[in-house]
């Protein structure tokens, strides 16, 4: 395991001190020389040697109960889908748990369940009684094609004020006082693009004035890089929305207000209102939407798979497609592979792809042993999951992987490709959704469709190969922080360079963890540590502030093979949670903060009692008379967790 050993679920970790002498001087000098984030020595902990657990009582800390109806699924929307790597992973991420702003006496949470029900969670904050009200039912309606339909959204703007958004292109904003039993509809709207409804992301909304605003991000055109091939692109709009003074004469639908547009490669991870402007994280920069140079649909070369019914010869061992800066491979496995039997080692110049028991596969499967790629990549931001595709007889493992030489065009993904019989030649897939047909190919290949092609549950393991020691380290993701003015979309300060994420501010009620303050922050890695960096409020050339380390942070998350979420509770602790799934309770990591101190604590928990009750697919934190208490949302169950700070 890399530098130092680690066991998971509770055994103590413990790092080689002689990591700290050799590298973190170093580490400290390069930070230095970062234009937004500077690192203060006397907060780093060279003397730091890992952490210990400090057991907590399920039976204690733990309490779980149903939800009410079906429940929700992440798998309620991308039915016959064909989603790009940054649609999955941002599905994959995104927390369907929504805080509100309650009561002295209550706090409020609000979720959207699978039959498209708003219902509001609230906590008794003395008796910590939970009581669910389904208060809106969202309009369903028939659209021509569901493709592309985004998660539902609801997002508490003011006391009792919620804006819910379906993820086709409607936008409703409700009123929910305690006493009712059902939400008063103040608007209603759509987000109108070339005369359509556009199916949508809401990321944030806020007060200003009489009016709400939003933001929203939504797949673009597919556009001419710069090095002049078609690349799929996403937008992000302001929208605004003005409130009526009383109840409303007309609620029928009407065009929202678009204030600004701009677009990126790359759907944001953060968003949050920061006084005047939105705190974007993202993946890629933002630039205006001007007069871009838009390749029809119809013009993208698309690659046509064999058919495979009637000659019984399997497509291609894999699908790839590159941009200027990335490489995405597609491999089809049976979806009834385990995520243990799949070991995938990333080097500079090479790809180990092994798969245990593949001799079982009713389908070939292709085994790569140190295959040499046809150019180098960058290893410490290539990373792979593995996407069950829910019911369907066929999985998909994919890779992505960030080029060394950004702008060098890859002919082939292997170096000696098409070289001699036992290397056949793949031709790349130019439209990033083709990558998807394989997985269709191959039921045909296989005759037994089944299942109807809904969003896998599986969640992403980074790329900390079993296969090499020397990724143990790899976590986080590479990302921008930008603030924007809400009004005009103007960029107030010079976006931050290129950094390392672990872990953003946990969603929550709480004035002290909700405040700007917190809301502005976030965890950087830099070596094997995270650091927690405060922004401005008024953004400016001034660099975050460091006010506190989490020593070998990044060490102990990437041994999370299930890794979900990961929070920051202020300086008190990070959080990071695993998916679960089937028949496989959750569990919740917390590691405390070292304060400087040698050692720290660190605690386990599982979420829920039921094994069956699905997979976390939300979280948030409630201030309560008994102390702070996570809430975790699965599929069919409600979880709170507390005393465990």
């Amino acid at each position: 395991m890399g530098r130092g050993s680690t066991v998971n679920d509770g055994a103590e970790v413990k790092l080689d001190p002689n990591y700290f002498c050799t590298r973190a001087p170093a580490v400290v000098a390069n930070i230095h020389n970062k234009m937004a984030f500077t690192v203060k020595r006397t907060l780093m902990n060279p003397k730091f040697d890992g952490y210990k657990l400090a057991a907590l009582s399920e039976a204690d800390v733990v309490h779980a109960l149903l939800l009410p109806a079906d429940g929700l699924s992440q798998a309620t929307v991308a039915a016959g889908a064909y989603l790009s790597f940054q649609e999955v992973q941002n599905r994959i991420r995104h927390n369907h748990l929504s805080p509100g702003i309650g009561s002295q006496g209550s706090a409020t949470l609000g979720y959207i369940d699978k039959a498209g029900i708003f219902t509001i969670i609230e906590i008794d904050r003395s008796t910590l009684t939970v009581r669910f009200r389904s208060v809106f039912e969202i309009p369903q309606v028939i659209r021509s094609s569901q493709r592309g339909s985004e998660y539902p959204v609801a997002i508490c703007a003011a006391p009792d004020i919620w804006v819910i958004s379906d993820g086709g292109g409607q936008l409703f904003v409700v009123r929910t006082p305690q006493t009712a039993d059902q939400a008063e509809l103040l608007a209603q709207h759509d987000y109108i693009v070339d005369n359509e409804p556009k199916p949508c992301r809401m990321h944030a909304a806020c007060m200003r004035n009489e009016s709400i605003l939003i933001i929203v991000s939504s797949r673009g055109q597919v556009e001419k890089a710069a090095s002049g091939r078609p690349s799929l692109t996403f937008h992000l709009a302001t929208l605004r929305i003005l409130i009526p003074d009383g109840p409303p004469m007309d609620t029928r639908s009407s065009p929202v207000e678009i204030l600004w547009t701009k677009r990126s490669t790359d759907i944001p991870s953060y968003v949050s209102s920061i006084a005047d402007n939105w705190l974007i994280c993202a993946g890629s920069t933002f630039e205006d939407v001007l007069d871009p140079i838009v390749v029809p649909m119809e013009g993208v070369p698309m690659v046509t798979l064999p058919d495979t019914q009637p000659t019984g010869k399997p497509p291609p061992p894999y699908s790839w497609t590159q941009t200027n800066d990335s490489l995405t491979i597609a491999i089809p496995l049976p979806s009834t592979t385990p995520k243990s039997h799949i070991h995938v080692s990333i080097a500079p110049k090479y790809l180990s792809v092994l798969i245990k028991d593949a001799e079982d596969s009713p389908f070939p499967i292709p085994r790569y042993a140190m295959k040499e790629l046809w150019d180098h990549i960058d290893k410490e931001t290539s990373l792979w999951t593995w996407d069950k595709q829910g019911e369907r007889t066929v999985g998909l493992l994919t890779l992505h992987l960030e080029k060394k030489n950004e702008g060098t065009k890859w002919p082939h993904v292997f170096a000696h490709d098409g070289t001699n019989p036992d290397s056949e030649e793949v031709p790349e897939t130019v439209d990033p959704s083709e990558m998807w047909k394989i997985r269709e190919a191959l039921e045909k290949y296989t005759s037994d469709l089944q299942g109807n092609g809904e969003f896998g549950t599986e969640m992403p393991s980074l790329a900390a190969g079993e296969l090499d020691p020397s990724v143990d380290t790899e976590v986080g993701r590479r990302m921008t922080v930008s603030y924007f003015d809400v009004l005009t979309g103007q960029e107030a300060s010079p976006h931050s360079a290129y950094e390392e994420i672990l872990a953003f501010p946990i969603p929550s009620t709480i004035s002290t963890l909700s405040s700007e303050t917190d809301a502005r922050s976030m965890v950087i890695k830099r070596g094997i540590d995270g650091l927690l960096f405060e922004g401005p409020v008024v953004p400016t050339v001034e660099p975050w502030e460091h006010t506190t380390t989490f020593p070998a942070l990044g060490f102990v998350l990437a041994s999370k093979r299930d890794l979900r979420y990961a929070f920051h509770l202020g300086k008190a602790a990070i959080v990071a949670l695993e998916s679960g799934g089937k028949d496989v309770n959750p569990n919740m990591y917390i590691y405390y903060a070292a304060k400087g101190a040698p050692n720290a604590r660190q605690s386990v928990v599982r979420l829920g009692r039921d094994g069956s009750a699905g997979s976390l697919v939300g979280v948030a934190l409630v201030e309560t008379e008994k102390g702070l208490v996570l809430v975790g949302l699965r599929e069919r169950e409600l979880v709170l967790v507390c005393d465990f700070l």
